[in-house]
């Protein structure tokens, strides 16, 4: 199961992680930040971390990809098309 986690401020959210998928020897988490210097584009960032490594902590990025808001929304809107075609747990899709 995946959960953002964000930080309960009056600030606006820069930064966004959920869990894509975790055991106990793998977990793979996926980052959506702001990028000030670039303000109409959005980092994407797909990490790994192997817990039985020699340094269980490390984390290795294995995709990134800075994509336009735009593009951002139609990420968004696929995802909750696959959701719903794909008959998800009846959990409500919010837009």
């Amino acid at each position: 199961m995946s959960i953002a986690k964000t930080l309960a401020t009056s600030e606006p959210v820069t930064e966004v992680e959920c869990t894509l998928s975790a055991s106990d020897t793998y977990i793979e988490t996926l980052t959506i930040k702001r990028i000030p210097a670039q303000p109409l584009l959005t980092e994407l960032v797909i990490k790994t971390q192997l817990l039985t490594a020699k340094n269980p902590l490390a984390k290795q990025v294995k995709a990134r990809s800075c994509i336009k808001r735009e593009r951002l929304l139609e990420l968004r809107d696929a995802i909750n098309g696959f959701l719903r075609a794909s008959g998800s747990s009846g959990e409500p899709v919010s837009r």
